[in-house]
């Protein structure tokens, strides 16, 4: 039996867990041996000094907020197949393990990233002037929130499959809520609303493939860039399809989707307009 110093107190090699005596002068020992020492400073090497400690770095900066404003970052800027835990734990400088003391999955975390990428593009705080205005400002702030946050699409799509998200919710609630006042039967308002949302969607499609794709040519080298547009020139060239070129030189050189997805969303809400009159519902 050994008899400690006064004042002193066991330690644990920080390699086996054996226990140490304290030194009584000069540096505490973390190591029992050379060969424990040799064992951490090859796990640093290879996990990184959070993950070789347990991933116990004492990451007391986390929360919940900010795992998912740095998941936001990482889809907005690299796209939703670039995130995992390990990407947005380099994202804030901590082990990955750290992230699972607050959000429990990727899918998780997904899951609340949509609900905060929603809430960054506010709903409307007074009510529509009519029907086609609430639907208008509904459709442009969707365009605005597929703009900032293009991966998102695919998360909010209009899908037969039933799932719940309070920010979704609150989302087709306050485009609803255009409809009142024109006594409309909720499978009315249902079609409507599901005309109305496909073709927002539909256009948001074109619109987010075109920022993937901008995204990528920004790591592809000049030859690759060069090649794509040389792919697109025939398009342009009449001959073998005149009709189609004389429409891409027109409506399509050069693109201008915001001008192109307003036109079109006044189409369809005219077509709504005249469905209510043929049934003979005043706006």
């Amino acid at each position: 039996m050994s008899v400690q110093p006064t004042g002193a107190s066991c330690v644990s090699c920080a390699s086996c867990g054996r226990t140490l005596e304290p030194a009584d002068r000069g540096r505490p020992r973390l190591y029992c041996s050379r060969a424990c020492q040799a064992r951490a400073y090859r796990a640093r090497r290879v996990e990184g000094p959070a993950e070789a400690q347990g991933s116990d770095d004492g990451a007391t900066h986390l929360t919940v907020e900010r795992i998912v404003r740095a998941g936001i970052v990482v889809a907005d800027t690299e796209g939703l197949d670039a995130l995992s835990m390990r990407r947005v734990a380099t994202e804030l400088g901590t082990g990955t393990m750290s992230l699972y003391r607050h959000v429990a999955s990727k899918d998780d975390l997904v899951t609340l990233m949509v609900e905060a990428a929603m809430a960054d593009v506010p709903l409307p705080g007074s009510p529509a002037r009519n029907w086609r205005h609430g639907l208008e400002r509904a459709a442009h702030r969707d365009w605005e929130l597929y703009h900032r946050h293009p991966w998102i699409l695919p998360r909010v799509m209009v899908t037969t499959r039933a799932y719940f998200s309070p920010a979704l919710a609150a989302d087709s609630e306050s485009a609803f809520a255009s409809f009142d006042g024109l006594d409309l039967e909720p499978a009315d308002a249902f079609r409507y609303m599901f005309m109305f949302a496909s073709y927002v969607q539909g256009v948001a499609v074109t619109l987010v493939s075109d920022a993937e794709a901008a995204r990528q040519s920004k790591t592809a080298g000049p030859r690759e860039v060069k090649a794509a547009d040389r792919a697109q020139d025939p398009l342009y060239e009449p001959g073998a399809y005149p009709r189609l070129a004389r429409a891409m030189r027109a409506g399509a050189d050069p693109w201008d989707l915001d001008a192109l997805f307003a036109s079109g969303l006044a189409g369809v809400l005219d077509g709504i307009a005249a469905d209510l009159a043929r049934r003979g519902i005043e706006p």
